[in-house]
């Protein structure tokens, strides 16, 4: 990738600057944060306790895509990310499993022992996505699986607070618990969306790149934690999980970067591959224009299937 220095040089202006207004203020959750006392003589939600114990084992090898996103960092020539990643997003991402995994081993609702067991099976399974992938490509990979997690973690949070358990004190905790790392994955989106508009600012021509990391996109839990993982749908429908905001946000993200033209092809691309959350009558317009998919960034049907989708939205 040979990119002009003064684009390059702007980037990193940018984002450093962005970085200097926010990382000093930035510090990891702690044990020491929460109340732990509140959990004595209380009992869990069963169901619910599974959704907190997939999220943690998902949250508990940080180190695995950390090593991913810094090789983007510097095959691309990108301290900015470097050093986001260094500075706060692994210190943060590191002490997300840890306030989940005690609150399941208190509450009883799953031993220490089985616990670490599944963890080092995630950490065994490694993560998969992202090998060769430019800085810019990591960002859009990272902004769509923090929008996610957040939203999750939102979800789970809400449907807390909407029980009459809520009052309870373990109750309470673990809303905290929720309310303070869904904070953390919804700053750390911020970052990789604001990182993605700052390169595109400057290098609009790489717009393929956002539309291909969007497409290759999967949630990291499909590999590290798959026999997890496939009960999420259902958890999504119990704990009434925004998909419309979701897909909002997805297209209204990718329209800044890409325009529409960059969300038609990247969903007419996707729906080649995956079940997606769409209208059967935008389920329909993409099956028809399946044959079309692989046409350029400039096709007209790019932008057709982009106007209706984000209209629909």
């Amino acid at each position: 990738m040979n990119y002009s220095t003064y684009q390059t040089e702007a980037i990193e202006k940018d984002m450093h600057v962005f970085l200097d207004r926010y990382l000093p203020k930035r510090k990891p959750i702690s044990l020491d944060d929460y109340d732990w006392s509140a959990i004595e003589n209380s009992s869990a939600d069963v169901e619910f306790m599974e959704a907190v114990a997939f999220v943690t084992l998902v949250e508990s090898n940080p180190e695995a895509p950390a090593q991913v996103l810094l090789a983007a960092s510097d095959r691309s020539n990108s301290p900015w990310l470097r050093r986001f990643i260094t500075e706060t997003w692994l210190q943060e991402e590191s002490m997300h499993a840890v306030p989940y995994k005690e609150y399941l081993i208190r509450t009883g609702s799953y031993s220490r022992t089985f616990i670490e067991t599944e963890i080092k099976k995630v950490i065994d399974r490694g993560f998969i996505h992202g090998s060769g992938y430019t800085e810019l490509q990591a960002a859009t990979y990272g902004w769509l699986q923090e929008l996610i997690t957040w939203r999750f973690y939102e979800t789970m949070r809400e449907y807390l607070q909407n029980q009459q358990s809520a009052e309870n004190p373990s109750t309470k905790l673990l809303i905290k618990i929720l309310d303070d790392i869904a904070k953390q994955e919804n700053f750390h989106r911020h970052v990789y969306k604001t990182g993605i508009a700052t390169i595109l600012k400057y290098q609009p021509f790489r717009k393929n790149e956002v539309v291909k990391a969007a497409v290759q996109f999967t949630m990291p839990g499909h590999h590290m934690a798959p026999e997890w993982q496939s009960k999420a749908p259902h958890w999504a429908t119990k704990y009434n999980f925004p998909i419309k905001k979701l897909i909002q946000d997805m297209t209204k993200g990718l329209v800044e970067f890409t325009g529409y033209r960059g969300l038609g092809q990247a969903s007419l691309l996707y729906g080649l591959h995956n079940k997606i959350f769409f209208p059967w009558h935008l389920r329909a317009l993409i099956n028809v224009l399946k044959p079309v998919a692989n046409w350029s960034y400039n096709s007209p049907f790019n932008y057709l299937t982009g106007r209706i989708i984000a209209k629909a939205f």
